[in-house]
């Protein structure tokens, strides 16, 4: 049952009059790049996900479709008014210049030299890329990536929603970081 004060918040939230909390310190940055992800209910969700472990940015690369798109506002339940974000035509000038601002940049892919997600040391200062929802992130944005993880598949089907792998390596990484 949902409390009429979550339900409250959640209005908030829609209408921009939520007081966001900070999530980040000084020492932690975390920022999320879409390499062409196509669902707009998916990139809602990537700002839920985001907002849950405290991403500072949300890059939309590519054919990524970028807020206020109704879809997108309905799937973040308004939380694109609360991240910064912005598009970048290039997701590999972007890895570039993220590099150069001192990130280190981690491709999430099913790829020859993935490490398990849980078994990769995260610095403070790191880039997630998640690709797109069939073709994945893209091989040169990858061979730009400083490094590659992966989540072990011990089904038939081969991947997940790549939101729900995308907030699996999330709090992995905050998670490491705050120890």
């Amino acid at each position: 049952m949902v409390s009429s004060l979550s339900m409250s918040f959640a209005r908030e939230l829609r209408k921009g009059s939520a007081a966001p909390e900070q999530h980040q310190t000084e020492e932690i940055r975390i920022v999320l790049v879409l390499d062409d992800v196509y669902d707009t209910f998916n990139v809602g969700g990537m700002y839920r996900v985001g907002d849950a472990v405290g991403v500072s940015h949300i890059y939309h690369g590519g054919g990524t479709p970028m807020p206020p798109d109704p879809k997108i506002a309905r799937s973040s339940v308004g939380l694109y008014q609360y991240i910064p974000y912005s598009h970048v035509d290039s997701t590999v000038a972007l890895v570039e210049k993220l590099k150069h601002e001192g990130y280190h940049i981690v491709s999430l892919e099913q790829a020859e030299g993935a490490v398990p997600y849980n078994h990769y040391t995260y610095p403070l200062k790191t880039a997630l890329v998640v690709g797109n929802e069939t073709f994945g992130v893209k091989k040169e944005v990858m061979d730009a990536s400083d490094g590659i993880v992966e989540l072990p598949m011990y089904g038939i089907n081969k991947s997940v929603n790549v939101v729900v792998a995308t907030g699996i390596v999330l709090y992995q990484i905050r998670q490491s970081l705050t120890r």
